[in-house]
């Protein structure tokens, strides 16, 4: 191998570790790249009913509204370059965490709830477009809140990820790797 071709391999590797929080572990590797999807999360129905499902389901924009739960989270399924996967009503990505038992987040410590923090809700969470509401739950975590469940598997978003944008799938950090989820509640393989 060139020693040009190993400099750009070595700067690509350092790229992608840096978007997923490459400084989180040494043991983390690079997943499968970074990809945006358009989520349409928009209701078609103005109606009154609808604004106000809307309104509930939404969260404050930006890396902490991450941290601050809907009044009454939506999740939707929509396309992305890894197939149809789970997204917010924000139309931000929702990841699972390979070592979370059924109803129970391993998510705990400090660093990685930065990272990842859960999604969360006030109340029982929604079903919108393409998924199905019977797999919906919450679980609530040590500090009081509630976590939303899909298919018993707790739910997260990526810190340094914009709505739409899937940075970190398929990554080993914090003692585990970290997919976005599909309708039916399986990780992307």
């Amino acid at each position: 191998m060139s020693f040009a071709r190993l400099i750009a391999l070595t700067l690509a590797l350092v790229i992608a570790l840096a978007a997923c929080g490459g400084d989180d572990e040494a043991d983390e590797r690079a997943g499968a790249g970074a990809t945006t999807a358009t989520p349409t999360t928009t209701a078609t129905d103005e109606s009154p009913a609808t604004e106000d499902a809307a309104a509930l389901a939404r969260r404050p924009e930006g890396e902490e509204g991450l941290r601050v739960p809907a009044q009454r989270a939506q999740i939707v399924a929509d396309e992305s370059d890894f197939g149809r996967v789970l997204f917010d009503a924000n139309g931000q990505a929702i990841y699972v965490f390979e070592i979370d038992g059924p109803e129970q987040s391993n998510c705990t410590s400090d660093e990685c709830v930065e990272a990842w923090p859960p999604v969360l809700t006030q109340e029982q969470p929604t079903a919108g477009a393409g998924m199905d509401p019977k797999l919906l739950g919450t679980i609530r975590r040590d500090d009081g809140t509630l976590q939303v469940t899909y298919n018993e598997r707790p739910l997260y978003f990526y810190e340094h990820e914009g709505p739409g944008e899937i940075k970190c799938h398929n990554v080993d950090l914090h003692g585990g790797f970290w997919w976005v989820v599909t309708p039916s509640g399986d990780p992307v393989s």
